[in-house]
């Protein structure tokens, strides 16, 4: 075959969008989650109307919690009695949540039903089976549709129908699962033979459809519009026009942005649809230049012009020949889908996480963030990550345009301020108290949503190029990671969202952004989810041998596999600048020895814990430092995700020794050269205190290490890029090493791993967490006297509200600590009230810090505050 030939083979071979999840699902679940965010807006609205109009705020609502908290204060033990208040409360909130969720529920049920009914209302007409009875057997046209259906949907029982009463030459799929039909309409039947290329094209189309499996999506987002608009729209405008006309122009502005949105949405999934089954209908030449003329010609559905182009449900015909023609273009990242996804992340965040937070206000903030950003991760997860892996599909088979991911993770990060901007205050407080207050402060926040997207959708567009090659089910290798990738992504977006939170609640202060990072690098599902990200790019190609990947099949037109080169893993060779950053902590951490040996004569002054801390600060920084050299060594241009994956593994592994190190200087400063050994422990198990120095060396140095090998990775890319080197044959000697050495990781990881773990799985929640050891200056707290009945209910609560309201850069470094140094303040405020009630739960507060209960000292403090902000509704005053 001479170059010529090859090339115009080449142009002609066009791009296979059914390869991997199309992107009609993708759309699909943007409209479901626009269903969930404007049913979630909607409910609430009802269900404050109701409040409204009963004349029932939440201090009447929990009127019987309130009486048996006050009725019991001088009778019953006070953490009986504080429990008992907080299963009252829980169950009242935890009532009104669940009928928020069952209103929110109800369109999806409404729209099952439509759609289950769907096929007669399609049968209305009373179309007749084509195969009737009546008919001569030997109908050409009837046998040569029946010839097309057995072609083009072996083993499957599609019944195709005639709509004697249409004239023109279309047709329709629809049907229940299991049970396909196709109604044509009685011109397509008589003008086969005219135009037979023209009427076989039609009705390919339709069994397209049903080789896509798309029926059900179609005809459930038309159910869901329809739904929406019975079960949520008319009943807001109804209950406001008769409880509250007042709120009749709120609604007025807000419906259309809700109704818009959830609009374009329902138009994109059904265009998608139609593109895919035009592709899977000209799937080869031939057929592609009759689906071309039958676009051109057949009786389409008629297309709005103008302003009113958005209303169509069909793409216009210009749009459907180019995509005909290139089908990559449906394995483009589009901005738009982006930009959608964003949006209505940021519009159902905040009734979402009201709802986890009334369902269960005593869960603490980190747990409802976490859960409520676990489903966000999903949604974006499925949506994004997906677009990102068929963008990336498309881009190995060879569509010249490239994923553009920083303009996807703008869009995304654009889409999300501006759903919080257009949301009701979430508990009292909005993002536009940071709007207003401070712009510098939200534009940094912005940032910091922007950096994160960028490198989440940089790492899932490498695992794309890692996994698909390795992979032999390639629908099924991307849904697995993208369920992964909620997981990587989740806990992130709740961390986002919660300090958005805080700086509205507490002020517009640059303390909470130092406190949202400092603490990040302590919070165990954000270290985990980095880690778990890190392993998982390294894991196919840890498996290959070869410098080459498996066949990748993505074309329409030929069998013809892209190979595409894949990059072994270099984790023994990342080890070296983390080993060696051990090395140099081993010996010139010596340098720190007369600081701690100093600070351990005056133990209870806490200078020792500083000392220690100064320490671990050290041995992080060193690791950190050591991933610059890994960026360097492993980035380059298109490598960044590469060179942190690497990072991930080797700060993992150093870790360990690092940890050892650390203790042993510690120790040894503390007890002195010969009882090193007996020292280690400190008075504490083993396995938990190497977990506690393991967390508190690997979370700062992993994301500082990360930043620093991304500032390396850049570095790297301003040279040419390197070549790919040429697959060497091992000799026996290196395998032999390489062997050794992996046995040596694997036993340094599963002993830190189970180290790490006594630590990890008390914070994760897993197994009971062990007693507090709290600090002196909190124990000194706690003994300061107490003077009941000498600060009055309002000023007692006054303060309770106030003490955790202006946080500041300490309240991120030592976090447990000064929480529980706020707390015993907080404990001494209430106890010191003239109000049993308030006695009664700092009693029980007392009682959970002698027992060292952090948990039921955050549930204490958690039910103080809700027991005072329903004071605060009795006597009309805000704390």
């Amino acid at each position: 075959m001479s170059v010529l030939e090859t090339a115009e083979r080449t142009e002609v071979r066009r791009l296979d969008p059914f390869a991997l999840p199309s992107s009609t699902t993708s759309r699909f679940l943007i409209l479901i989650l626009a269903t969930t965010a404007g049913a979630l807006y909607l409910s609430k609205f009802l269900i404050t109307l109701w409040w409204w109009a009963g004349d029932l705020p939440e201090q009447v609502r929990l009127a019987g919690c309130l009486t048996e908290l006050r009725a019991g204060a001088a009778a019953v033990q006070p953490v009986r009695l504080a429990d008992r208040y907080g299963d009252c409360t829980v169950g009242v909130t935890g009532r009104e949540t669940l009928l928020l969720l069952a209103l929110t529920a109800a369109p999806i049920v409404l729209a099952l039903s439509l759609y289950a009914a769907h096929p007669l209302w399609l049968r209305r007409h009373g179309p007749e089976p084509l195969d009737d009875p009546a008919d001569p057997e030997h109908d050409p046209v009837a046998l040569r549709f029946r010839e097309i259906v057995a072609e083009e949907t072996p083993g499957r029982r599609v019944r195709i129908l005639v709509d004697y009463a249409r004239g023109g030459v279309t047709g329709r799929a629809f049907g229940l699962p299991g049970r396909p039909q196709v109604v044509i309409s009685l011109g397509l039947v008589t003008a086969h033979d005219e135009r037979p290329e023209i009427t076989e094209a039609v009705l390919r189309h339709e069994l397209a459809h049903i080789r896509n499996r798309d029926l059900g999506i179609a005809y459930l987002t038309v159910a869901i519009w329809w739904a929406f608009l019975a079960s949520c729209v008319i009943p807001s405008v109804v209950a406001a026009a008769i409880w509250l006309p007042s709120a009749l122009p709120l609604l007025a502005l807000q419906l259309p942005v809700i109704l818009s949105v959830l609009w374009l949405a329902r138009t994109s999934v059904l265009r998608a649809r139609e593109h895919h089954a035009d592709v899977r209908a000209g799937d080869t030449p031939d057929r592609k230049a009759s689906m071309a003329a039958a676009v051109e010609t057949a009786s389409w559905p008629s297309h709005r012009r103008g302003p009113f182009r958005f209303l169509s449900n069909h793409p216009r015909r210009q749009d459907r020949l180019s995509v005909l023609d290139q089908p990559g273009a449906l394995l483009r990242l589009g901005w738009w889908e982006m930009l959608a996804t964003g949006l209505l992340a940021g519009l159902t965040f905040t009734p979402v996480f009201e709802a986890a937070r009334f369902l269960d206000f005593e869960v603490s903030a980190d747990v409802q963030h976490h859960l409520s950003g676990l489903i966000f991760g999903s949604v974006v997860s499925g949506i994004v990550v997906v677009s990102v892996w068929r963008a990336d599909a498309g881009r190995i088979a060879g569509d010249d345009h490239a994923p553009r991911l920083w303009r996807a993770s703008a869009g995304v990060t654009i889409g999300v301020l501006l759903g919080l901007l257009m949301t009701p205050p979430l508990s009292g407080a909005s993002i536009w108290h940071i709007v207003l207050g401070n712009p510098p402060l939200i534009l940094a926040y912005a940032a910091l949503l922007l950096l994160v997207l960028r490198t989440y959708l940089g790492w899932a567009a490498a695992c794309a190029r890692g996994r698909l090659p390795a992979s032999r089910r390639l629908r099924r290798t991307t849904l697995a990671g993208a369920a992964l990738a909620a997981f990587v992504i989740g806990p992130w977006l709740g961390h986002w969202f919660q300090g958005i939170l805080l700086i509205a609640q507490a002020g517009n202060s640059w303390s909470i952004l130092a406190i949202m990072l400092v603490t990040g690098a302590r919070n165990m599902s954000l270290i985990l989810a980095v880690t778990v990200a890190g392993w998982y790019l390294l894991g196919p190609a840890a498996r290959r041998r070869l410098s080459t990947g498996g066949p990748l099949r993505l074309h329409l037109d030929d069998d013809r596999p892209a190979i595409v080169p894949l990059r072994s893993p270099r984790v023994l060779r990342a080890l070296c600048p983390p080993l060696l950053a051990c090395a140099v902590m081993a010996v010139g951490g010596l340098a720190l020895h007369p600081m701690l040996a100093e600070a351990s004569r005056h133990k209870a002054t806490g200078d020792f814990l500083a000392a220690a801390w100064v320490t671990i600060g050290m041995a992080a920084g060193l690791l950190a430092l050591s991933a610059l050299a890994i960026g360097i060594m492993m980035g380059g241009r298109s490598r960044t995700s590469w060179a942190l994956a690497h990072v991930c593994a080797g700060v993992l592994v150093a870790c360990a020794p690092m940890t050892l190190v650390t203790l042993v200087h510690i120790a040894w400063a503390e007890c002195g050269r010969e009882r090193v050994i007996m020292c280690l422990p400190q008075g504490a198990d083993p396995a938990l205190t190497f977990g506690n120095h393991f967390t508190l060396i690997y979370g700062p140095a992993l994301f500082g290490g990360l930043l620093l090998a991304a500032a390396g990775s850049g570095l790297r890319a301003v040279r040419p890029p390197a070549a790919e080197p040429a697959p060497r044959v091992r000799s026996s000697r290196v395998r032999i090493a390489t062997s050794a050495a992996t046995v040596v990781i694997t036993v340094v990881v599963a002993a830190s791993g189970y180290g790490v773990a006594q630590n990890w799985l008390p914070a994760l929640g897993v197994v009971p967490a062990p007693p507090v050891t709290f600090q002196a200056q909190v124990a000194e707290a706690a003994g300061q006297p107490v003077h009941p009945g000498t600060v009055s209910q309002l000023d007692a609560c006054r303060y309770a509200s106030s003490v955790f309201a202006s946080p500041a850069i300490r309240d991120g470094v030592n976090t447990d600590q000064r929480y529980y140094l706020l707390a015993i303040q907080l404990f001494h405020g209430t106890a010191s009230s003239d109000d049993p009630a308030l006695r009664a739960l700092a009693a029980a507060g007392y009682a959970w810090f002698g027992q060292g209960r952090a948990e039921m000292i955050t549930r204490t403090v958690t039910r103080i505050l809700h027991y005072c902000t329903l004071v605060g509704f009795e006597h009309q005053v805000t704390f």
